[in-house]
Protein backbone atom coordinates (compact mmCIF):
# COMPACT_ATOMS: atom_id res chain seq x y z
CA UNK A 1 0.00 0.00 0.00
CA UNK A 2 1.14 3.40 -0.69
CA UNK A 3 1.29 6.30 1.89
CA UNK A 4 2.28 9.32 2.11
CA UNK A 5 4.33 10.23 5.14
CA UNK A 6 5.77 13.03 7.24
CA UNK A 7 9.18 13.29 8.55
CA UNK A 8 8.15 11.86 11.99
CA UNK A 9 6.46 8.86 10.34
CA UNK A 10 9.34 7.85 8.37
CA UNK A 11 11.36 4.68 9.45
CA UNK A 12 14.95 6.29 8.54
CA UNK A 13 16.78 2.88 9.02
CA UNK A 14 14.03 1.36 6.52
CA UNK A 15 14.05 4.22 4.44
CA UNK A 16 18.05 3.91 3.92
CA UNK A 17 17.60 0.04 3.62
CA UNK A 18 15.73 0.54 0.36
CA UNK A 19 17.97 3.26 -0.57
CA UNK A 20 20.60 1.29 -0.42
CA UNK A 21 19.31 -1.83 -2.46
CA UNK A 22 17.39 0.48 -4.90
CA UNK A 23 18.34 0.06 -8.35
CA UNK A 24 18.60 3.78 -8.28
CA UNK A 25 20.94 4.32 -5.37
CA UNK A 26 22.11 8.19 -4.61
CA UNK A 27 23.50 9.97 -1.87
CA UNK A 28 21.01 12.53 -2.32
CA UNK A 29 18.08 10.09 -1.22
CA UNK A 30 19.69 9.05 1.83
CA UNK A 31 17.67 10.01 5.31
CA UNK A 32 20.57 12.14 6.55
CA UNK A 33 21.39 13.78 3.38
CA UNK A 34 18.11 15.05 3.08
CA UNK A 35 17.75 16.49 6.61
CA UNK A 36 20.72 18.83 5.66
CA UNK A 37 19.78 19.90 2.59
CA UNK A 38 15.70 19.64 2.81
CA UNK A 39 14.74 19.50 6.77
CA UNK A 40 11.51 18.55 7.71
CA UNK A 41 11.09 15.94 4.15
CA UNK A 42 8.75 14.02 3.65
CA UNK A 43 7.97 10.66 1.59
CA UNK A 44 5.92 8.37 -0.49
CA UNK A 45 6.40 4.91 0.79
CA UNK A 46 5.34 1.77 -0.13
CA UNK A 47 5.51 -1.30 2.33
CA UNK A 48 5.29 -5.08 2.22
CA UNK A 49 5.97 -7.48 4.89
CA UNK A 50 7.17 -4.89 7.08
CA UNK A 51 10.02 -3.48 4.95
CA UNK A 52 10.06 -0.32 2.57
CA UNK A 53 10.07 -1.63 -1.15
CA UNK A 54 9.65 1.61 -2.98
CA UNK A 55 9.82 4.93 -1.68
CA UNK A 56 10.17 8.85 -3.05
CA UNK A 57 11.62 11.72 -1.26
CA UNK A 58 9.64 14.83 -0.85
CA UNK A 59 11.91 17.82 0.07
CA UNK A 60 8.88 20.58 1.04
CA UNK A 61 8.85 24.26 1.57
CA UNK A 62 6.12 26.23 2.65
CA UNK A 63 4.96 30.18 1.98
CA UNK A 64 2.15 31.82 2.55
CA UNK A 65 0.68 29.58 4.51
CA UNK A 66 1.39 26.59 1.23
CA UNK A 67 2.92 23.52 1.42
CA UNK A 68 4.81 22.60 -1.54
CA UNK A 69 7.55 20.42 -3.43
CA UNK A 70 10.75 22.17 -3.93
CA UNK A 71 14.05 20.70 -5.47
CA UNK A 72 16.90 22.12 -2.56
CA UNK A 73 20.40 22.89 -3.35
CA UNK A 74 23.36 20.68 -3.90
CA UNK A 75 20.88 17.50 -4.86
CA UNK A 76 20.27 17.42 -8.03
CA UNK A 77 17.98 14.44 -9.16
CA UNK A 78 15.53 12.93 -6.57
CA UNK A 79 13.05 10.45 -8.18
CA UNK A 80 11.54 6.51 -7.36
CA UNK A 81 13.83 4.86 -5.96
CA UNK A 82 12.65 0.57 -5.87
CA UNK A 83 13.89 -2.51 -4.46
CA UNK A 84 11.35 -4.39 -6.56
CA UNK A 85 10.11 -4.14 -10.06
CA UNK A 86 6.05 -4.28 -8.91
CA UNK A 87 6.14 -0.62 -7.86
CA UNK A 88 4.69 1.77 -10.52
CA UNK A 89 6.10 5.47 -10.92
CA UNK A 90 3.24 6.44 -12.31
CA UNK A 91 1.10 5.69 -9.01
CA UNK A 92 3.55 7.62 -6.83
CA UNK A 93 2.93 10.69 -9.51
CA UNK A 94 -0.33 10.14 -8.86
CA UNK A 95 -0.52 10.03 -5.31
CA UNK A 96 2.38 13.45 -5.23
CA UNK A 97 -1.05 15.43 -7.48
CA UNK A 98 -2.89 14.18 -4.83
CA UNK A 99 -1.48 15.30 -1.60
CA UNK A 100 -0.08 18.95 -3.26
CA UNK A 101 -1.10 21.27 -5.87
CA UNK A 102 2.05 22.97 -6.44
CA UNK A 103 5.28 21.25 -7.26
CA UNK A 104 7.50 24.32 -7.52
CA UNK A 105 10.70 22.21 -8.97
CA UNK A 106 10.85 17.91 -8.68
CA UNK A 107 13.44 16.10 -10.45
CA UNK A 108 13.46 12.75 -11.05
CA UNK A 109 16.66 10.65 -11.60
CA UNK A 110 18.71 9.16 -14.68
CA UNK A 111 17.43 5.67 -13.70
CA UNK A 112 13.89 6.52 -13.71
CA UNK A 113 12.38 5.44 -17.19
CA UNK A 114 8.89 6.99 -16.86
CA UNK A 115 6.56 4.82 -19.37
CA UNK A 116 3.42 7.16 -18.75
CA UNK A 117 2.75 10.49 -21.06
CA UNK A 118 3.70 13.28 -18.36
CA UNK A 119 2.72 15.54 -20.54
CA UNK A 120 -1.01 14.96 -20.61
CA UNK A 121 -1.35 15.56 -17.04
CA UNK A 122 -3.03 18.60 -16.73
CA UNK A 123 -1.33 21.43 -15.13
CA UNK A 124 1.82 19.23 -14.89
CA UNK A 125 5.06 20.73 -16.98
CA UNK A 126 7.85 18.88 -18.09
CA UNK A 127 11.68 19.88 -18.85
CA UNK A 128 14.20 17.55 -19.97
CA UNK A 129 17.57 18.17 -18.71
CA UNK A 130 20.61 16.06 -18.46
CA UNK A 131 24.01 15.43 -16.53
CA UNK A 132 27.28 14.23 -18.15
CA UNK A 133 28.56 10.81 -16.97
CA UNK A 134 31.43 9.12 -17.59
CA UNK A 135 32.14 5.35 -17.60
CA UNK A 136 35.60 4.83 -15.57
CA UNK A 137 35.21 0.47 -15.99
CA UNK A 138 37.76 0.90 -18.75
CA UNK A 139 41.30 1.25 -17.48
CA UNK A 140 43.50 4.77 -17.63
CA UNK A 141 44.97 5.11 -20.48
CA UNK A 142 41.53 3.59 -22.51
CA UNK A 143 39.93 6.45 -20.91
CA UNK A 144 42.52 9.08 -21.67
CA UNK A 145 42.14 8.68 -25.42
CA UNK A 146 38.85 9.48 -25.47
CA UNK A 147 39.80 12.76 -24.02
CA UNK A 148 39.49 15.05 -26.89
CA UNK A 149 42.05 17.47 -27.96
CA UNK A 150 40.71 20.52 -26.20
CA UNK A 151 40.49 18.28 -22.87
CA UNK A 152 44.15 17.27 -23.51
CA UNK A 153 45.51 20.63 -23.23
CA UNK A 154 43.82 21.80 -20.82
CA UNK A 155 45.33 18.72 -18.44
CA UNK A 156 49.14 19.41 -20.04
CA UNK A 157 48.35 23.30 -19.23
CA UNK A 158 47.48 22.55 -15.43
CA UNK A 159 50.93 20.45 -15.45
CA UNK A 160 53.21 23.09 -17.36
CA UNK A 161 52.25 25.07 -14.49
CA UNK A 162 53.75 23.40 -12.22
CA UNK A 163 50.01 22.51 -10.07
CA UNK A 164 50.20 19.87 -7.49
CA UNK A 165 47.02 18.25 -6.06
CA UNK A 166 46.51 18.67 -2.16
CA UNK A 167 44.05 16.19 -0.68
CA UNK A 168 42.46 18.37 2.32
CA UNK A 169 39.55 18.35 5.52
CA UNK A 170 39.37 22.11 5.33
CA UNK A 171 36.38 23.35 3.12
CA UNK A 172 36.54 26.79 4.01
CA UNK A 173 39.09 27.69 1.01
CA UNK A 174 36.91 26.37 -1.12
CA UNK A 175 34.00 28.33 -0.42
CA UNK A 176 36.22 31.50 0.16
CA UNK A 177 37.17 30.92 -3.82
CA UNK A 178 33.67 30.98 -4.44
CA UNK A 179 32.34 33.62 -2.98
CA UNK A 180 35.83 35.99 -3.76
CA UNK A 181 35.24 34.33 -7.64
CA UNK A 182 32.07 33.23 -8.68
CA UNK A 183 29.12 34.56 -6.34
CA UNK A 184 29.14 37.42 -7.82
CA UNK A 185 27.66 36.69 -10.96
CA UNK A 186 24.69 34.95 -9.50
CA UNK A 187 21.56 36.60 -10.19
CA UNK A 188 20.08 37.39 -6.67
CA UNK A 189 23.44 36.66 -5.20
CA UNK A 190 24.61 33.30 -2.76
CA UNK A 191 22.76 33.38 0.76
CA UNK A 192 24.60 32.69 4.14
CA UNK A 193 22.57 29.88 4.77
CA UNK A 194 23.98 27.84 1.32
CA UNK A 195 27.43 27.74 2.56
CA UNK A 196 26.68 26.20 5.63
CA UNK A 197 24.28 23.86 4.14
CA UNK A 198 27.52 23.06 1.84
CA UNK A 199 29.44 23.19 4.93
CA UNK A 200 27.36 20.21 6.87
CA UNK A 201 27.02 18.34 3.81
CA UNK A 202 30.82 17.83 3.69
CA UNK A 203 31.77 17.63 7.90
CA UNK A 204 28.88 14.55 7.00
CA UNK A 205 29.97 12.95 3.86
CA UNK A 206 33.57 13.20 4.80
CA UNK A 207 32.79 11.56 8.45
CA UNK A 208 31.25 9.10 6.91
CA UNK A 209 34.35 8.66 4.51
CA UNK A 210 32.14 9.74 1.35
CA UNK A 211 33.97 13.12 0.13
CA UNK A 212 37.48 13.72 -1.68
CA UNK A 213 38.15 17.14 -1.18
CA UNK A 214 40.74 18.72 -3.67
CA UNK A 215 43.16 21.51 -4.28
CA UNK A 216 45.30 22.67 -6.29
CA UNK A 217 48.87 25.04 -5.17
CA UNK A 218 50.96 26.61 -7.45
CA UNK A 219 54.91 26.42 -7.08
CA UNK A 220 54.37 29.24 -4.69
CA UNK A 221 51.96 27.62 -2.58
CA UNK A 222 48.69 29.63 -3.42
CA UNK A 223 45.62 27.99 -3.61
CA UNK A 224 44.16 28.87 -6.84
CA UNK A 225 41.32 26.18 -7.49
CA UNK A 226 39.25 23.51 -5.49
CA UNK A 227 36.91 20.34 -6.08
CA UNK A 228 34.40 18.59 -3.92
CA UNK A 229 33.31 14.99 -4.80
CA UNK A 230 30.87 12.80 -3.07
CA UNK A 231 31.60 8.70 -3.62
CA UNK A 232 28.55 6.61 -3.04
CA UNK A 233 27.02 3.78 -4.62
CA UNK A 234 29.55 3.32 -7.55
CA UNK A 235 29.24 6.97 -8.25
CA UNK A 236 31.25 9.99 -8.07
CA UNK A 237 29.51 13.20 -7.80
CA UNK A 238 31.51 16.26 -8.87
CA UNK A 239 29.42 18.28 -6.63
CA UNK A 240 30.86 21.61 -6.50
CA UNK A 241 34.35 23.51 -7.39
CA UNK A 242 35.41 27.06 -7.47
CA UNK A 243 38.98 28.89 -8.97
CA UNK A 244 40.78 31.88 -8.59
CA UNK A 245 40.91 33.99 -12.11
CA UNK A 246 44.28 32.62 -12.43
CA UNK A 247 43.09 28.94 -11.33
CA UNK A 248 40.80 28.98 -14.28
CA UNK A 249 43.23 30.02 -16.90
CA UNK A 250 45.49 27.28 -15.39
CA UNK A 251 43.02 24.60 -15.29
CA UNK A 252 43.59 23.32 -11.86
CA UNK A 253 40.30 21.74 -12.19
CA UNK A 254 40.63 19.76 -15.39
CA UNK A 255 43.81 18.37 -13.05
CA UNK A 256 41.98 17.73 -10.33
CA UNK A 257 39.40 15.57 -12.14
CA UNK A 258 41.93 14.07 -14.30
CA UNK A 259 43.14 12.93 -10.81
CA UNK A 260 39.88 11.44 -9.92
CA UNK A 261 39.14 9.61 -13.21
CA UNK A 262 42.79 7.95 -12.66
CA UNK A 263 41.90 7.12 -9.08
CA UNK A 264 39.01 5.63 -9.69
CA UNK A 265 39.65 4.08 -13.33
CA UNK A 266 38.84 0.23 -13.74
CA UNK A 267 36.52 -0.16 -11.32
CA UNK A 268 32.88 -0.01 -12.35
CA UNK A 269 32.30 3.53 -11.08
CA UNK A 270 30.35 6.31 -12.86
CA UNK A 271 31.51 9.52 -12.37
CA UNK A 272 28.72 12.20 -12.39
CA UNK A 273 29.43 15.90 -13.69
CA UNK A 274 26.02 16.74 -12.08
CA UNK A 275 25.47 19.79 -14.33
CA UNK A 276 21.96 19.83 -15.89
CA UNK A 277 21.41 23.36 -16.93
CA UNK A 278 24.70 24.84 -18.20
CA UNK A 279 26.38 26.73 -21.22
CA UNK A 280 27.82 25.05 -24.58
CA UNK A 281 31.21 25.85 -23.36
CA UNK A 282 30.65 23.99 -19.73
CA UNK A 283 29.38 20.70 -22.13
CA UNK A 284 32.53 21.08 -24.23
CA UNK A 285 34.01 20.84 -20.79
CA UNK A 286 32.86 17.51 -19.63
CA UNK A 287 32.69 15.97 -22.90
CA UNK A 288 36.55 16.91 -23.42
CA UNK A 289 36.71 13.87 -20.39
CA UNK A 290 34.91 11.75 -22.87
CA UNK A 291 31.91 12.07 -21.08
CA UNK A 292 28.28 11.66 -22.40
CA UNK A 293 24.50 13.28 -22.20
CA UNK A 294 22.69 11.27 -19.65
CA UNK A 295 19.03 12.54 -19.48
CA UNK A 296 15.97 12.74 -16.65
CA UNK A 297 13.34 14.63 -15.82
CA UNK A 298 12.49 17.72 -13.89
CA UNK A 299 8.80 18.28 -13.37
CA UNK A 300 6.29 21.15 -11.64
CA UNK A 301 2.66 20.96 -11.09
CA UNK A 302 0.76 23.89 -10.61
CA UNK A 303 -2.68 23.39 -9.73
CA UNK A 304 -3.34 26.11 -7.55
CA UNK A 305 -6.35 28.84 -8.08
CA UNK A 306 -5.48 30.94 -11.40
CA UNK A 307 -4.10 34.37 -9.53
CA UNK A 308 -1.55 32.24 -6.84
CA UNK A 309 -0.69 29.90 -9.84
CA UNK A 310 0.00 33.32 -12.03
CA UNK A 311 2.35 34.41 -9.30
CA UNK A 312 4.28 31.24 -8.73
CA UNK A 313 4.96 30.63 -12.14
CA UNK A 314 6.94 34.36 -12.31
CA UNK A 315 8.57 33.37 -9.11
CA UNK A 316 9.10 29.95 -10.32
CA UNK A 317 10.77 31.44 -14.10
CA UNK A 318 13.31 33.80 -11.47
CA UNK A 319 13.72 30.75 -9.22
CA UNK A 320 15.45 28.44 -12.01
CA UNK A 321 17.18 31.49 -13.64
CA UNK A 322 19.19 31.84 -10.05
CA UNK A 323 19.93 27.65 -9.92
CA UNK A 324 20.96 27.22 -13.54
CA UNK A 325 23.77 29.65 -12.80
CA UNK A 326 24.67 28.72 -9.06
CA UNK A 327 24.52 24.58 -10.38
CA UNK A 328 26.72 25.18 -13.26
CA UNK A 329 30.23 24.54 -12.69
CA UNK A 330 32.62 26.23 -15.89
CA UNK A 331 36.13 26.05 -16.13
CA UNK A 332 37.16 28.55 -18.48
Amino acid sequence: MLRYLTNHQIDYSKWDACIEASGQRLVYALSWYLDVVSPGWAGLVEEQHGQYVAVMPLPLSRRFGISYVQQPLFCQQLGFFAVTDAAQPSAFLARLQQQFALISKYSFNTANFLSFELEEIRHLRVYRHQTHHLDLTPDYETIYRQYTREGKNNLKRSLEAGLQIKESNDINPLIALFKNNAASRIRGGVSDAAYVQLSQLYEILAGKGLATLLYTQTPAGETDAGCLFFIYGQKIIYLFNAASAEGRNRHGRSLMIDYMIQKYAGQSYIFDFESPAAAASVIRFYQGFGATPAPFNTITFNNLPFPVRFLKRARQFIYQKVMATFTSKPDS
